[in-house]
């Protein structure tokens, strides 16, 4: 399932993904020319990769972060549809705070799940987990745990901002979860390369503009681009867990992330502060799949978009 923008996006890098199996059908061929091209690629702000070999020599120095968006115990509910039949569920988290490699991180955890009525046709379970740098905001640790059908995978980063390096660790199970295939990669990164779910709550910390795209600089699997993410206009949409004056932004996704793209992928985030994902709708082969925000929890602060 996406999680997630975003991202969601963004990820929620899979609340609409869950649904298809695309991924399943990738052959060890094409996992091989994935590989290949581990070597880091950006790209500019047209969004075409461009490559580079040349890494700055000097110490990067941190960005600094202040987070206005989220809390800790932060937990955003979304029901799944496609179309009009309720397909799955989703949860977005900011778990309590954790130590890992000497920092100080947060842990952001997007799980998804299909209903028992729609999981005779195809079962999801995903969980995906992002430690990030407490005070620069940038990823140190990535885990996703995909259960989609017959398709069983795990990615498993470590990054190195220092060294400009994400060890990337690629594993396919068999259906009883033998280990089919086992991968592990060293990928070129950019320093504070986000991660395709820190990808989403960075993006909810930017000062959001109609009309001006937000570049990110986004690492997933052996890929790194510039993720664009446009702001169309805004709008006031209203789900189960209430009224909300939205901004409508577009991911614009190059590779796999929270959300596989089939088409078009909207999101809408609360107007203020918060930015709050309210609602995603992509476009599928046929018809649309919608997550569509039904409780928001440990939320403390006034979410001023919010229409009462």
């Amino acid at each position: 399932m996406k999680t997630i923008f975003l991202i969601l996006f963004l990820t929620i890098n899979s609340l609409i993904s869950q649904f298809q199996n695309e991924k399943q059908t990738e052959t060890e061929a094409q996992a091989d020319t994935l590989a290949k091209d581990s070597v880091f690629t950006a790209s500019d702000t047209s969004g075409e990769e461009i490559d580079s070999t040349i890494v700055e020599t000097t110490v990067p120095v941190p960005p600094v972060f202040e987070n206005k968006a989220f809390e800790i115990g932060e937990r955003l509910c979304f029901k799944i549809r496609y179309g009009f039949v309720k397909a799955g569920t989703a949860e977005m988290k900011v778990l309590p705070l954790k130590e890992m490699n000497q920092r100080r991180v947060y842990h952001i955890q997007a799980i998804t799940k299909s209903v028992a009525a729609f999981s005779w046709i195809y079962k999801v379970d995903d969980v995906i987990n992002s430690f990030v740098d407490y005070q620069g905001f940038y990823p140190v640790r990535f885990e996703k745990k995909l259960r989609e059908g017959s398709y069983k995978a795990d990615v498993l980063v470590d990054y190195f901002h220092e060294d400009s390096l994400a060890k990337v660790e690629y594993i396919r199970y068999e259906s009883n979860m033998k280990i089919k295939k086992r991968n592990m990669r060293d990928v070129e990164i950019p320093p504070f390369a986000q991660d395709i779910l820190s990808s989403f709550y960075s993006v909810r910390n930017k000062d959001i503009q109609v009309g001006k795209s937000i570049y990110i600089t986004n690492h997933e699997k052996y890929k790194v681009y510039n993720l664009e993410v446009k702001v169309h206009k805004r709008e006031v949409i209203e789900v189960e867990a209430g009224k909300f004056r939205c901004l409508l932004i577009e991911p614009i996704l190059k590779e796999e992330g929270v959300f596989k793209q089939k088409g078009s992928l909207r999101i809408w985030l609360t107007d203020d502060e918060r930015k709050i994902p309210v609602q995603m709708k992509s476009k599928v082969l046929v018809g649309h799949i919608t997550a569509e925000l039904t409780k928001i929890k440990g939320v403390t602060k006034e979410i001023k978009a919010r229409i009462k």
